[in-house]
């Protein structure tokens, strides 16, 4: 049996947004996210990051620096006693890349080399391409405060942090849960 996955944007939905962050030292994992993670796995969803990574094809930055970056989150994470599943990133940047979010290519390799389902799952980042990506696989896309205006498709909730999108999640999972049961 698949489980329902959440995907989670990586800058400033996990940690806070540095623009092309390729220094370990500049981490900021965010309030809540760990209450956020664990609230998801408790409740049956694996967390799987997909991150546009235009650093790399600028030349910033190389893949190295970013599994270093995503090694360290993971690290700390882990200290708290949470994980996330896999981490997906796009290192490019042609807009008409099939991996570059809004472009569904993370998600769908995710779910295939996983065993994933994309029922009951959700986006959530603070994007306007995080929420047309959630809309692109037919989930919901859930919309963080960013340090952008928004310019974006209308998202399905707009949440404070990211432990206010893991409880509409969790209790959105649940009411349709509770529909299946009443045959509806």
């Amino acid at each position: 049996m698949s489980r329902p996955a959440v995907f989670l944007d990586r800058d400033g939905t996990i940690i806070g947004d540095k623009g092309f962050l390729n220094d370990i030292r500049e981490i900021e994992v965010l309030p809540g996210v760990v209450d956020a993670l664990r609230l998801l796995r408790e409740n049956g969803f694996a967390t799987v990051i997909v991150s546009n990574q235009s650093g790399v094809a600028r030349g910033y930055f190389d893949e190295d620096a970013v599994r270093a970056v995503n090694g360290e989150i993971a690290r700390r994470l882990a200290n708290d006693g949470v994980a996330i599943d896999a981490w997906y990133w796009c290192p490019h940047y042609d807009e008409d890349c099939e991996c570059r979010k809004p472009a569904p290519g993370l998600v769908h390799r995710a779910v295939a080399e996983h065993g994933l389902t994309l029922e009951g799952g959700a986006m959530v980042g603070d994007r306007g391409s995080d929420v047309a990506l959630g809309h692109a696989v037919g989930i919901p896309g859930i919309l963080l405060p960013g340090p952008y205006p928004y310019d974006g498709p209308e998202p399905d909730f707009r949440a404070r942090t990211l432990l206010e999108a893991a409880r509409w999640i969790v209790a959105r999972a649940g009411d349709v849960a509770a529909l299946g049961d009443r045959g509806g």
